[in-house]
């Protein structure tokens, strides 16, 4: 049973493999104005810890798991990871987040331990406050909003006759 709701929890993690990856994943992360979480893990699959932190966080961080392979040295060597697990914050560019002005400082997760109250305090007190919505993403909920509100009234003069 356990096994089964692991494998089905919700999974909301960006993958980096190598620069190019990174790249995009910096582009989602600035595009949206979102902070960056990069979660260096030598586990070889998800663990469904990293599952619900993607779940809980959604759309006020970017989260993103970097395996320690090949293509990953460059990304592992930039924000100088020695040992794993590991969490970076990167704040998101523009936004006031303390001493930096023009570009964003990297904070690492210091914690003993990577429980789930301890990585679910030190993300809260890197997630936007309220949920980023893209905005292709909106017109569609707005265009979806417009024709449920048509259905039920064509659906209602079928009822009526």
């Amino acid at each position: 049973m356990k096994e089964f709701v692991d494998a089905n929890v919700p999974n909301f993690i960006e993958k980096v493999n190598g620069m190019k990856d990174l790249l995009t994943f910096e582009e989602k992360a600035a595009r949206n104005g979102l902070p960056q979480v990069l979660l260096f893990s030598a586990k070889p699959n998800t663990s469904p810890l990293t599952k619900y932190l993607s779940t809980e966080f959604r759309r006020r961080i970017l989260l993103a798991e970097v395996k320690p392979t090949k293509s990953n040295k460059d990304v592992i060597d930039k924000y100088g990871i020695k040992d794993f697990p590991a969490v970076v914050v990167i704040p998101p560019v523009g936004k006031d987040s303390g001493e930096g002005g023009g570009s964003a400082e990297i904070i690492r997760y210091e914690g003993e331990g990577f429980t789930r109250n301890k990585l679910q305090s030190f993300l809260s007190k890197h997630a936007l406050k309220n949920a980023v919505i893209p905005q292709k993403k909106m017109k569609e909920t707005e265009g979806d909003d417009t024709k449920k509100a048509e259905e039920p009234k064509k659906e209602g003069v079928k009822t009526e006759l």
